[in-house]
């Protein structure tokens, strides 16, 4: 058999490739029908990170959390990190909602609320695995431009929420160009800031930081 000449990027690119089918193909299938809990939990993680443990346990020869930027080290810092980071995007959203309706929004510790905090954090964990521990950090390692990947990740975030973006009303009638704009900025950040800290832990917390306060602002 022919050994493949495909190039580093080109194969981790095919991988991103695959879960993007396979989440779309999903997407179709069950539109936003599922619970929350299961999309996020259970599905997610499934088509999300399976192909990506394959290819660093099997081809990488790693293993999948060093492979994905998780590592024990300075963990209590690197959360700090990115809560100070993530918290301008929850002061943003209640600025903005203040701006709006001169009000500041209630919240509800229900098990459906609770319910969702956890799927959120659950999203957040997955798709910066996927997106900057794997994809970003594979590109940024082999290239000597920083800018051509911090954009190459934030195009491929950004096609990586097409499918959900395009599939819920509220979001595709309403907001749907700030929530655009929105996810190549938060691309860009935890971009930067897996090249700052070198781990992805801060990432997550930054984006379930941006997940949670975007309720704030719909």
């Amino acid at each position: 058999m022919a050994k493949s000449t495909a190039s580093p990027t080109q194969r981790v690119l095919n991988i991103w490739a695959i879960v993007l089918i396979l989440w779309s193909i999903y997407r179709v299938t069950f539109h936003t029908d599922l619970p929350i809990w299961f999309d996020e939990c259970i599905a997610k993680p499934l088509i999300f990170l399976f192909p990506v443990f394959w290819y660093i346990t099997k081809f990488e020869k790693k293993p999948f959390w060093s492979g994905v930027g998780l590592t024990g080290k300075r963990i209590g810092r690197e959360l700090l990190f990115g809560l100070s980071v993530g918290s301008v995007f929850v002061i943003l959203a209640i600025g903005v909602r203040l701006m709006k309706h001169g009000g500041f929004p209630t919240f509800s510790l229900a098990p459906s609320s609770l319910i969702w905090i956890l799927s959120t954090c659950a999203a957040a964990c997955t798709e910066q695995l996927l997106s900057t521990g794997f994809v970003f950090h594979r590109l940024i390692d082999e290239s000597k431009n920083m800018i051509k990947p911090v954009l190459l990740s934030a195009c491929l975030f950004f096609f990586l929420h097409v499918p959900a973006l395009f599939g819920v009303e509220k979001i595709a009638n309403a907001t749907l160009i700030p929530m655009i704009a929105l996810n190549v900025v938060l691309s860009i950040m935890t971009s930067i800031v897996f090249i700052m800290r070198k781990n992805t832990s801060a990432a997550i917390v930054i984006q379930a930081l941006y997940l949670l306060s975007l309720p704030i602002l719909l």
